[in-house]
């Protein structure tokens, strides 16, 4: 799990997270502007950073110093303020002054929560609840003597301030989706949205849930729990992957294959390395090629690319000779070969590197910002 620092924000290659007002961050002789959907540039060049919008919000920086504003750039926190401020989310904004107190603000700037002096970290609201976390002292006893050392406590608290866990978590996830995994000690464990243990800490390891199913570890093999954490199929394979379609990508004797929700193998593990479906499609690495597969184990793409995404939009990211393009789901190619690397699609646009620059790419190939 990251923690937060002065002002935190993927720079060498941004993460996607498309916004309803279609506005994406851009960069130009290191500053940072917002384009929107068609590639025009609507907020200039100014910003030392930028994040993503979500909720009509944006944190940026100007001088190295953040600040909120709205997709028209009016200010909602000025500079000067705060030395962070995380992603709106939920009405709510998580930000730390330089006396490292730590609040949660509204959509006008205004304080909302005002968190205890001992919090060191705050998280973004998800589902109405949001993961705070507490130093702590860790005590471990060392031939007879009590070691102390200092530690982090996680919990979740409400959107009023109130806390619905007690700090006793080694880490757990944002509530993203309706169950977030969570840690004590080297365990895993599960807590519903209302951040009820479901699941004790009792896992080496838990993946996301999807489908209803999350994959397990127990005692070095792996199955797959329903959400009432019933060990559903049984813990056999030597590795496994979450559902998605209905098929889950396991692993047979050093081989990948995929089953389906009753546990029955509908395609043979004979490939190296395998890619969740997507789509009705999936990706397979079969003698040192990724090929393109559908739901019954037949090639619609013969082993061909270096590398390969997954499909969405109808669209897939796939590497030839060194280089990324995109093909829709009968082949043609749509992007041409010439990307150091393209993300997912997602509303018509993917986040590309084109000789070393971060740009974008939408479905017909074309560059943006233009």
């Amino acid at each position: 799990m990251k923690k937060s620092g002065v002002f935190i924000i993927l720079v060498g290659f941004l993460c996607l997270n498309l916004n309803a007002q279609n506005l994406y961050p851009i960069l130009k002789k290191n500053k940072w502007g917002y384009m929107n959907a068609e590639g025009k540039v609507v907020i200039d060049f100014k910003y030392d950073l930028a994040q993503n919008f979500n909720e009509g919000f944006a944190s940026v920086a100007l001088g190295n110093m953040p600040c909120l504003i709205d997709k028209n750039e009016k200010r909602i926190i000025d500079t000067g303020i705060y030395q962070f401020i995380g992603t709106f989310s939920e009405g709510l904004v998580p930000v730390m002054d330089y006396k490292f107190k730590r609040y949660y603000l509204n959509n006008q700037g205004k304080v909302a929560i005002t968190l205890a002096k001992e919090i060191y970290d705050s998280r973004s609201f998800y589902r109405g609840l949001a993961k705070v976390a507490k130093k702590v002292d860790l005590v471990e006893n060392k031939f007879g003597f009590d070691i102390s050392n200092l530690g982090y406590k996680f919990a979740y608290m409400r959107k009023d301030g109130s806390f619905a866990t007690d700090f006793i978590f080694d880490d757990g996830d944002d509530f993203e989706q309706p169950i977030a995994r969570f840690l004590q000690g080297t365990k895993f464990g599960l807590l519903n949205d209302k951040a009820e243990i479901i699941i004790p800490a009792e896992y080496q390891f838990i993946s996301n849930f999807n489908e209803g199913r999350a994959a397990v570890n127990v005692m070095g093999k792996f199955g797959f729990i329903d959400e009432k954490g019933t060990l559903i199929i049984p813990a056999t394979y030597t590795y496994a992957k979450s559902f998605n379609e209905g098929l889950a990508a396991v692993e047979i004797n050093g081989k990948y294959g995929f089953i389906d929700a009753s546990n029955t193998l509908v395609i043979n593990a004979i490939y190296d390395d395998i890619r969740p479906f997507a789509e009705g499609r999936a990706a397979v690495f079969f003698q040192g090629k990724w090929a393109i597969i559908d739901a019954k184990g037949t090639y619609i793409y013969q082993p061909y690319f270096e590398d390969i995404s997954y499909f969405n939009e109808g669209i897939c990211a796939v590497k030839v000779k060194g280089k990324w393009g995109a093909i829709d789901k009968e082949g043609k190619v749509l992007v041409p070969f010439e990307f150091q690397s393209i993300g997912v699609f997602e509303d018509g646009i993917a986040e590309v590197i084109y000789k070393s620059i971060n740009l974008y790419v939408n479905r017909r190939g074309e560059i943006l910002p233009k």
